[in-house]
C-alpha cells in the first residue's frame, strides 16, 4: 500500500470485494480530498503490524468487527459503518402500485429485515413488504413487484417487476463520524449534509406527486362507478369488490357500505358462493328475490397492475324471447349436481384457459390478447400454420364486449354459402369478422375490407349505410413483406395493423409440448385418468418432445388423435409414428448398406442373436463375413443406437429405432 503523510489514513475492512470496492469509491468521491482510503478483506491481515499506519479502521459490519482476530491498538479509532438502501431507486420504488405485496430480497434474512425497517423509517408504509432471501422456503406466486439489494438471482423466477437498488451505500452518520473524528471543516460536512437533504427532499415531493395522482384516479373511479346510469361493479382478482354503485348493489339486495371490501360471492343466494367471477363470462342467476338477472363479467388486464372484472347487471327478459342469453345458471349446474365453480357456462366463455402454455414468451402473446380484448380496433394475427391463430381470435372476440354477437368467418360465408357482401355485412354487424389468410384474398375483397374498415361506402361493395363490424385477420407470412412486394393492399394493411399478434412456432416454445400432449390426450380419453407412459414408450415420447413440428400445435393435435386411434392397452412405439413422419426421419436408414440391413434384419427376426448366430444366418443367405468385421458393424449399429449390444451372453436386441428404420425401408 502506498501511505502519503499529509492526510489521514482509513482501512475498510470488508469481507466482499464488490463492497470493498464501492465504499472506497463512494468515499473518495466524497472525502477524498482530506483521507486516504485502503481497503483489505480481514483475512488479509495476520500481523499488527499491517494495521499501523492506520489512524481508523472502517468495519463493513458490526459481524466483521467481531470476528477480526488482531487485537487493535488503542491508540487506532475504530468505526462500525451504518449502511442503508440507496436513495436514488425511491422514484422507481414509489411507482409500485400502493397496497401490494412486495418481496424484499437479499442473502440473509436479518439484512432482509434491516432494509424492511430502513424503508418503514423512510415512510413507505403503503406496501406489504415480506422479507425473502436464501433461507426462505415457501414462494408466495401471488406477489408480482421484488425490491432486491444486489441480489437479482435470488428473486423468485416468477416475478417480472425487479427493482435492483444495488448493495446498501454508507449512511451520511458515518460520514459524519468521520468528519468528527478527523477534524474535517464544519462546512464540509454541513454540505455533505445539505446535499443529502435536498436528494431526500426531491424523492419526497417526486412521491407526493405520484400519491396525490393515485389518490385522484381514485376518487376520479369511485365517482365514475357512482354516477353511471346503469348497474356496474369493480372486483379485484380474489372476487372482492372493490367499487359499486346503487344501481348494481340494489340487484343484488345489499348497500354500498356493506358491498365494499366483501367478496361479491357472499352477496349472492348460499348456491353460488363457490363462484369467484374472476374471468369473462355470462350469468343468469336468480338474486336473492328469486329475481333471474343478467350477469355479465369482464376481465380487464393491464400491465404490470393486478387483474380487475367489471361486472354489469340487469333484469333477464323472459329466455324464450331472448336466444342470446344464457341458460339459468342454477338449471345447467346446479341441477346436474354440480358445484357452480365448475359450471360449463364459464368454461365456454373463459376462451383463452383453452390456450395451455408454460412459454413465458407465449405467456406474453397471451396477455397481449387479453388486453386487445378490450378494445375494439382491428387485430392481425401472424404466424406460421398452426399456431392457433383462429382460437387466439375466437378467445379476443368471446371476451370483449361484442361476445353475446355473432363471430362470423368471411372465408366460411364466401366458401360455403356463396353469401354476397351485403349479407355477410349484415350476418357479422355488432360482432366480429374472422379474415382467416387474409394474404390470399382476391383483389376485389381487399377492396372490400378497406371500405369497412374506413366506414366508406361504394356502390359496387359496399351498401349505403354504416355497419358495426370488428375485423381480426390472420396471416401465415409476414404481411408487411407482401406489401413490399405489390402482392397486397398497402392501404389495408395499415388499417388492420392497428394491434399485430405474432404467434410462436411450438419448436419455439417445446416446453408446452408435454403439457399440449397431456391436455389433448385428457380430451380424446373423456378425462379418464391416464398415464403417459402407457400410451407413448419412452423412445416415442422423447422423440416427440425433440421433433420439429411443422404443422406446429395442429400438428400436434392430429398426432394425439392418431396415437389415441392406435392404441390397445400396449405402449405404442417409433415404427407407429404416421408415414410421413417416418419418412423425414433422419437420413439414418439412407447410410445403411445392404449387409446393415440384413443384419438388422436378423436381428429383429431373432431377438438376442450372439455374433455367432448372426453369422450363421448369413452364411445361410449366401453372405460370408469375418468375425473382426461382424464386431465392427456391430459396434456402428450400436452407435447409431438401432440396436442393443448386451454384454456376455445378451446378444443383440433391435431399439424402436431400429424397427423404424426397417419399417420405413420395407
Amino acid at each position: 500500500m502506498s501511505l502519503s503523510q499529509k492526510k489521514p489514513h482509513v482501512l475498510i475492512v470488508c469481507i466482499s470485494p464488490y463492497i470493498r470496492i464501492e465504499f472506497q469509491d463512494y468515499l473518495h468521491s466524497v472525502l477524498g480530498d482530506h483521507i486516504l482510503f485502503d481497503t483489505s478483506a480481514p483475512s488479509d491481515i495476520t500481523d499488527i503490524s499491517q494495521l499501523l499506519p492506520y489512524q481508523c479502521i472502517l468495519f463493513s459490519s458490526t459481524k466483521v468487527q467481531d470476528e477480526f482476530s488482531i487485537p487493535i491498538p488503542d491508540s487506532i479509532s475504530q468505526i462500525v459503518c451504518t449502511r442503508t438502501f440507496n436513495h436514488a431507486f425511491l422514484d422507481q420504488i414509489i411507482r409500485i402500485p400502493p397496497g401490494e405485496k412486495v418481496y424484499v430480497v437479499n442473502d440473509f434474512f436479518d439484512s432482509t429485515l434491516s432494509t424492511i425497517q430502513q424503508f418503514e423509517e423512510f415512510g413507505l408504509s403503503q406496501y406489504q413488504f415480506i422479507p425473502y432471501s436464501s433461507e426462505t422456503q415457501e414462494t408466495d406466486l401471488s406477489i408480482r413487484y421484488a425490491i432486491t439489494v444486489g441480489e437479482p438471482r435470488l428473486v423468485p423466477g416468477h416475478i417480472r417487476n425487479v427493482i435492483n437498488i444495488g448493495n446498501r451505500i454508507i449512511d451520511i452518520s458515518t460520514i459524519n463520524e468521520l468528519c468528527v473524528l478527523f477534524h474535517l471543516p464544519a462546512r464540509l460536512g454541513n454540505q455533505i449534509t445539505r446535499n443529502y437533504i435536498s436528494h431526500i427532499l426531491k424523492v419526497v415531493k417526486t412521491a407526493g406527486s405520484y400519491y396525490s395522482s393515485f389518490v385522484f384516479s381514485q376518487q376520479l373511479l369511485l365517482a365514475t362507478v357512482s354516477n353511471l346510469p346503469f348497474a356496474v361493479c369493480l372486483l379485484d382478482e380474489s372476487g372482492t369488490i372493490m367499487a359499486v354503485n346503487k344501481h348494481f348493489s340494489k340487484d343484488w339486495g345489499f348497500s354500498k357500505k356493506q358491498g365494499i371490501g366483501t367478496p361479491f360471492s357472499h352477496c349472492l343466494p348460499h348456491a353460488y358462493s363457490r363462484i369467484l367471477f374472476n374471468q369473462t363470462a355470462d350469468y343468469r342467476i336468480a338474486n336473492h328475490m328469486d329475481v333471474p338477472m343478467l350477469l355479465s363479467v369482464m376481465e380487464l388486464s393491464f400491465p404490470n397492475h393486478t387483474r380487475v372484472c367489471l361486472l354489469t347487471s340487469k333484469p333477464a327478459v323472459n329466455q324464450e324471447t331472448d336466444t342470446n342469453a344464457p341458460p339459468l345458471l342454477s338449471d345447467l349446474a346446479l341441477s346436474q349436481g354440480q358445484e357452480p365453480d365448475t359450471s360449463p357456462i364459464e368454461r365456454q366463455r373463459s376462451s383463452f384457459s383453452n390456450l395451455v402454455t408454460v412459454s413465458e414468451r407465449f405467456q406474453e402473446v397471451l396477455s397481449y390478447a387479453r388486453r386487445l380484448s378490450l378494445y375494439d380496433f382491428p387485430v392481425l394475427i401472424q404466424g406460421e400454420s398452426g399456431t392457433q391463430k383462429k382460437m387466439l381470435a375466437k378467445a379476443i372476440h368471446q371476451s370483449s364486449s361484442r361476445r353475446r354477437c355473432p363471430f362470423v368467418s368471411l372465408n366460411q360465408l364466401l366458401t360455403l354459402s356463396g353469401c354476397d357482401l351485403p349479407e355477410i355485412l349484415e350476418a357479422a354487424n355488432h360482432g366480429t369478422l374472422l379474415v382467416d389468410h387474409i394474404e390470399k384474398l382476391s383483389p376485389k375483397m381487399q377492396d372490400f375490407l378497406a371500405q369497412l374498415l374506413q366506414n366508406t361506402a361504394s356502390d359496387s361493395l359496399l351498401p349505403q349505410r354504416s355497419w358495426d363490424i370488428r375485423v381480426i385477420a390472420t396471416s401465415a407470412p409476414n404481411l408487411y413483406s407482401l406489401v413490399q412486394e405489390n402482392a397486397f393492399q398497402e392501404n389495408l394493411f395499415f388499417h388492420l395493423s392497428t394491434a399485430v399478434l405474432d404467434t410462436i412456432p411450438l419448436k419455439e416454445r417445446r416446453e408446452d409440448i408435454p403439457l399440449l400432449l397431456e391436455h389433448f390426450f385428457r380430451s380424446l380419453f373423456h378425462h379418464s385418468p391416464f398415464q403417459m407412459d402407457a400410451i407413448l414408450s419412452k423412445s416415442l415420447y422423447q422423440f416427440l418432445l425433440s421433433y420439429d413440428y411443422p404443422g406446429n400445435v395442429k400438428e400436434l393435435m392430429n398426432l394425439a388423435q392418431y396415437f389415441s386411434s392406435l392404441y390397445a392397452a400396449h405402449p405404442l412405439i417409433l415404427s407407429q409414428l404416421p408415414s410421413y413422419i417416418r419418412d423425414s426421419l433422419a437420413n439414418t436408414g439412407d447410410n445403411l448398406t445392404a449387409l446393415k440391413r440384413q443384419v438388422l434384419t436378423i436381428i429383429k427376426n431373432t431377438p438376442k442373436s450372439g455374433r455367432t448366430s448372426i453369422q450363421k444366418a448369413l452364411s445361410e443367405s449366401g453372405a460370408q463375413i469375418s468375425d473382426g468385421k461382424l464386431r465392427g458393424l456391430l459396434k456402428e449399429l450400436s452407435d447409431q443406437e438401432l440396436i442393443l449390444v448386451h454384454r456376455t451372453k445378451g446378444g443383440c436386441e433391435i431399439t424402436e429405432a431400429g424397427l423404424a428404420v426397417l419399417v420405413r425401408g420395407g
